[in-house]
């Protein structure tokens, strides 16, 4: 049996894994990856667009 290709982020989260474990911060290789891969911008949270209040309002609206 094959294993299953991971998904795109069950391969960021291995990545970000990676990165963050082993590696010490003299090597050449973590100088190499600080260099070539930054680490990527920090998303924006969710909670800004969706509000709890929005979701009460719709769900009196249906019932």
């Amino acid at each position: 049996m094959s294993r299953r290709r991971p998904t795109r982020r069950g391969a960021e989260k291995l990545g970000e894994r990676e990165r963050t474990l082993g590696i010490e911060a003299d090597d050449d290789a973590a100088r190499w990856l600080a260099e070539h891969d930054p680490p990527p911008p920090p998303k924006e949270p969710k909670a800004p667009r969706k509000s709890k209040v929005l979701h009460q309002w719709r769900r009196r609206q249906q019932g």
